[in-house]
């Protein structure tokens, strides 16, 4: 049996179903994680809201955020969402 991994108050969890590129930017606009993550991992990103985030193949990227889940917009024909959170 695998634990959930604890969450804190302000982190990021992604979940991934197929390879996926994520960038997430702090609120001083540092880039927190870059990175091409694998299908079937996770990842945990912690930092200081309000973040931006620009996440490649999201159809196949689960996105929680203060215990939610959170709806990633399909703003581009090539599966690109972009998106803010407070």
């Amino acid at each position: 049996a695998v634990d959930p991994v604890p969450v804190l108050g302000n982190a990021l969890k992604f979940s991934f179903a197929k390879p996926a590129w994520v960038e997430v930017r702090d609120r001083d606009g540092r880039i927190i994680f870059s990175r091409l993550s694998q299908a079937g991992s996770q990842q945990i990103v912690e930092g200081q809201p309000p973040y931006s985030l620009i996440v490649g193949n999201a159809t196949y990227v689960t996105l929680e955020y203060k215990g939610n889940a959170v709806k990633l917009p399909n703003r581009s024909k090539d599966d690109v969402s972009r998106l803010s959170l407070e």
